[in-house]
């Protein structure tokens, strides 16, 4: 796969991991609850949270 098509994949999941952090986290989870079913650090769950 060329760079650059590597890049689009990777900021694609990104994106989509950021839509499910917020859309875990409007439902009522906790941001240690978040990190546990996804598997993320929480200090990227929050900033996730705060930019939006």
């Amino acid at each position: 796969m060329c760079n650059l098509s590597q890049g689009v994949e990777e900021r694609g999941i990104e994106k989509g991991l950021a839509e499910a952090v917020l859309r875990i986290y409007k439902k009522g989870y906790s941001i240690e609850q978040i990190s546990d079913l996804l598997d993320m650090n929480i200090e990227k769950i929050k900033a996730i949270i705060e930019s939006k």
